[in-house]
């Protein structure tokens, strides 16, 4: 299984960039994401829609396999063409991964103040007895349990309850399966992992500079 990440950091887009990547987006996508009124949560959507289109472009797909870009209701986004995703945002990064073969998940926090007391409802009393009151430990919980949903194909809090992440620190378990979820590392002020279905043969992380899209936007033009 081989695994890729894509990691940048969010900042500001500009009017004409920000339409432009919109208009590479299929069209009901794109009228979703332009009827947002939260202008960063719009932006760093986008930006986790050019970190993908990266990650297909380093496969050997052409650009117009982004348009292949399918969401359904309550489910996990897919693609047209035999690759597995997941996206994920939050103040100061947006992350992307990308499997060729196997389902993959992968989800990014803000390390804040909250703290595995205040989840009763989404943590179990083992896991909020290992978390205590360290937030790292808590966002550590977080992320396994939100990329093991992710992977599985779910996108609803109940089903992030359902996952338990104390058969070890590296396996959590959904509905009778045990997935792996190694940590990404996105920086000291971030949490992330990912969640896969089998043990990966290889997992590239890439980190991507903002120049990096102003650059390729100019090219573009």
């Amino acid at each position: 299984m081989s695994v890729s990440v894509l990691v940048t950091s969010d900042f500001a887009l500009a009017p004409a960039i920000e339409a432009d990547w919109l208009a590479q987006l299929p069209a009901a996508r794109r009228g979703e994401i332009g009827r947002w009124p939260d202008t960063r949560a719009r932006q760093r959507s986008l930006l986790g829609s050019r970190l993908l289109a990266e990650g297909l472009r380093r496969l050997g797909y052409p650009a117009s396999a982004l348009s292949t870009l399918h969401y359904a209701p309550r489910s996990k986004p897919t693609l047209g063409v035999p690759v597995d995703f997941s996206l994920s945002h939050c103040e100061g990064r947006v992350v992307c991964a990308l499997s060729t073969r196997g389902a993959v998940g992968i989800d990014v926090e803000r390390l804040e103040g909250l703290q595995a007391g205040e989840f009763q409802l989404y943590l179990s009393a083992a896991e909020r007895a290992w978390a205590g009151r360290s937030a790292r430990r808590f966002y550590t919980l977080w992320t396994r349990k939100e990329a093991v949903a992710k992977a599985a194909g779910r996108r609803g809090l109940r089903d992030v309850a359902r996952v338990d992440t104390m058969p070890s620190r590296h396996d959590a378990a959904f509905e009778g399966r045990l997935w792996r979820t190694p940590v990404v590392a996105v920086g000291r002020h971030h949490v992330a992992h990912l969640a896969l279905a089998d043990e990966a043969r290889e997992i590239t992380i890439s980190r991507l500079e903002p120049q990096t899209f102003a650059e390729a936007a100019r090219a573009a033009r």
